[in-house]
């Protein structure tokens, strides 16, 4: 696999970097966030025209048919732009779970959502399952007329501004069995639905979301009934991947904000960046970038071999990743001082960010664990989904 941009993706990153440097500064974003505005759906429909919600979808099903690489320039740009716009959550997932379960029964809702015109959420974390796909205690029953969905999920990114959901329930089986597991489509004005909560750590928008015997008609099940748990990991698996690149961009904006500010601040008469100390923390806040861009491009090489092990290297690139942006972001915080933790300097937003990226999805410790006990066992077997849970 090659890691040398080609024209065509060049020109994807100096566009997504030009939008942001004209249209999403960040005084902008700090009137938004003042404001209590987590989300604009004028932007929103501007990603749909510049082609970044559709980028990976087929060109059969209305989209552009790139690669996750493409999508992963625009995801890393975004995090270094610090968007509140939830790209990935919103823009890429629940898309490619319609085109891959049920786009011909709605193809309508795909052409909204490639244009910007919807926002969709995929509610599917639940506060015990820590990053198990496969645990799910929300259930769904078939009665007479349709479906019956219970249960609590949460992070549920985008959540108090989706105009629908796709849910996962369990139709059969135990609490964390691989069959057994469903997806549906939900309005966000389904009677019985209710959201629980606005923003998220970082501004953005995300809340927990209760489903109290809420009904849909039998049309509403995507795919195959209990089906649904492998086609989740791979597309929550190609997800992680993007929020790894947009870890990358965040650590490469926190860098690059802390060097402007060390060379401005002074301390007895001298810019603090002339300090050796100060230079040496710079130079492996720079390693430690060059390692984790690294780790994406071996997690994007594996989604794009198709690697039998490509989930637990996506699980390894995420522990990976998100430790070592904790860490480059946390010292630009500090080489900051006191001012790094508010709200008028951009360092401590990135912080922020990864905080709530390693939560979405599993945490460190979860993914860490996958991948030390996968390697342990050389069992690539079913992408390592056997692999036994917990400590």
């Amino acid at each position: 696999m090659r890691f040398d941009l080609t024209e065509e993706q060049k020109l994807l990153q100096e566009s997504a970097s030009r939008f942001l440097e004209r249209d999403y500064g960040f005084e902008k974003r700090r009137a938004r966030v003042k404001a209590g505005d987590a989300f604009d759906r004028r932007i929103w429909k501007t990603f749909g025209e510049m082609g970044w919600l559709s980028i990976i979808v087929p060109e059969r099903d209305g989209g552009l048919g790139q690669s996750v690489i493409e999508a992963a320039l625009v995801a890393e740009e975004l995090g270094r732009g610090q968007v509140l716009e939830p790209y990935v959550a919103c823009g890429i997932l629940p898309v490619k779970l319609l085109t891959g379960l049920a786009h011909s029964r709605h193809a309508d809702l795909v052409a909204g959502l490639l244009a910007g015109e919807v926002v969709a959420a995929l509610a599917h974390s639940e506060p015990q399952a820590r990053g198990n796909v496969c645990d799910v205690a929300a259930n769904a029953r078939l009665g007479s007329s349709g479906w019956r969905i219970n249960g609590r999920k949460s992070l549920v990114v985008g959540a108090p501004i989706a105009d629908c959901f796709i849910v996962s329930a369990r139709t059969s089986g135990d609490r964390t069995s691989e069959q057994g597991v469903s997806l549906f489509l939900v309005p966000a004005d389904a009677p019985g639905l209710r959201v629980e909560g606005n923003r998220l750590m970082d501004w953005s928008s995300g809340a927990d979301v209760v489903f109290d015997n809420v009904s849909v008609g039998s049309d509403a099940l995507l795919g195959n009934v209990g089906m649904a748990a492998p086609v989740l990991q791979d597309v929550i698996d190609e997800a992680i991947v993007l929020l790894c690149a947009e870890v990358v961009g965040a650590m490469e904006g926190a860098i690059d904000v802390t060097a402007e500010y060390i060379k401005t601040r002074k301390q007895f008469g001298v810019a603090i960046g002339s300090f050796q100390a100060l230079q040496h923390r710079m130079a492996d806040m720079a390693i430690e970038l060059v390692q984790a861009r690294s780790a994406v491009y071996r997690a994007l090489q594996a989604i794009q071999l198709d690697s039998p092990r490509k989930s637990i290297d996506i699980s390894g690139c995420k522990a990976f990743v998100t430790r070592i942006g904790k860490w480059t972001t946390s010292q630009g915080i500090q080489l900051h001082g006191g001012y790094g933790m508010t709200e008028e300097y951009k360092v401590g937003q990135y912080f922020k960010r990864l905080l709530v990226i390693d939560g979405i999805f599993g945490r460190m410790d979860y993914h860490l664990n996958r991948y030390a006990r996968a390697i342990a066992h050389q069992d690539w077997s079913d992408q390592g989904r056997k692999l036994p849970i917990g400590t």
